[in-house]
């Protein structure tokens, strides 16, 4: 273990201090990924980028685990605090996308990217495509659409969004903490 980590109000401000700002980092490349993600309607070029947003920010994710380790932890960190940091900085990423996505449903969509989706289904051979992966005519699922998706507001749709973010910085954390331990 570090010896200049002995106090640990000093562990616990350094943990905050890296972590906020990792938080950002990785909040923003998640941000620009799904603005990426609604573009690609207009520009196809763009889902290229988005997923290369999402892809850089799991490998992000782990270099700044390892500059935590390697700046503030002396170069060994364990794979629980590795763990319970990469889940910190995907929280407050979370947190981020959360908030951007709340303003953009909000004063932004104005129902663009589910029109969007309702004109992709509208297209024959998209339909054909649903009738046989999930055995329903596309007109159903975009009744489905319209009646649910349409009537949420942006917090809701939001919150949809934060819970699935939480579960995947879950799953993220793991190989990033067992990439990132040392000692």
């Amino acid at each position: 273990m570090d010896n200049r980590m002995k106090n640990s109000g000093e562990d616990y401000s350094l943990f905050t201090a890296y972590s906020n700002i990792d938080g950002v980092i990785i909040g923003g490349m998640w941000i620009l990924s799904f603005l990426c993600f609604v573009g690609e309607f207009e520009a196809p070029l763009l889902s290229f980028v988005a997923l290369a947003f999402g892809l850089g920010s799991a490998i992000m994710l782990v270099m700044r685990v390892r500059r935590f380790r390697d700046k503030a932890l002396g170069g060994y960190i364990t794979f629980g605090r590795a763990m319970l940091y990469s889940l910190q900085i995907c929280f407050k990423a979370t947190l981020l996308m959360a908030v951007a996505q709340c303003v953009y449903f909000q004063f932004i969509d104005h129902g663009y990217l589910i029109n969007q989706y309702i004109t992709m289904l509208s297209k024959p051979e998209y339909a054909a495509v649903v009738k046989d992966s999930y055995g329903m005519d596309a007109k159903q699922i975009i009744l489905i659409l319209q009646t649910t998706v349409g009537n949420l507001r942006a917090i809701e749709i939001a919150f949809q969004f934060l819970t699935v973010n939480v579960i995947l910085s879950v799953i993220l954390s793991v190989p990033a903490a067992a990439l990132s331990k040392r000692g």
